[in-house]
């Protein structure tokens, strides 16, 4: 099992911490941007943590208007770091991924992203980025 430290890592955008905000008080789990120094010094920042060792990992994607493939290849490799860190490092963490709503098209049922991201154990949970708030049907 690792033994990570944590420090602030570099701020996320603004609209990227509304979403983060808007989750934490949802959850009822303060949620703050993190970067953990693993074993062998390697360095990985997430978008939220709960605390150390984490029990809840988020990373957070916007769009902010037409969505393109770097959305979607973002939110693969986000799902990939997440998957990655609770495989290697935080076994009991669990896993979100808070996408604007206009990524939501990326989750809709028979894709094959969404179907990797159940059988890999990732929650999404879409997160209004206009607002900051989490429609009210949405639990992470």
């Amino acid at each position: 099992m690792a033994e990570p430290t944590q420090t602030p890592s570099a701020h996320p955008a603004p609209p990227v911490l509304k979403m983060i905000e808007a989750l934490s008080a949802k959850c009822g789990t303060p949620l703050t941007p993190h970067r953990f120094t693993l074993p062998g010094g390697v360095r990985v920042g997430v978008d939220g943590a709960d605390r150390d060792p984490p029990k809840v990992l988020v990373q957070a994607t916007r769009a902010g208007g037409r969505v393109k493939s770097t959305h979607r290849n973002k939110v693969i490799a986000d799902a990939f770091k997440l998957i990655w860190l609770r495989d290697a490092h935080f076994p009991d963490a669990t896993l979100i991924l808070a996408l604007s709503p206009d990524l939501s098209h990326l989750l809709s049922r028979g894709s094959w992203l969404s179907a990797a991201l159940d059988q890999r154990r990732i929650h999404t949970v879409l997160v209004d980025d206009n607002e900051g708030n989490l429609p009210p049907d949405t639990t992470p």
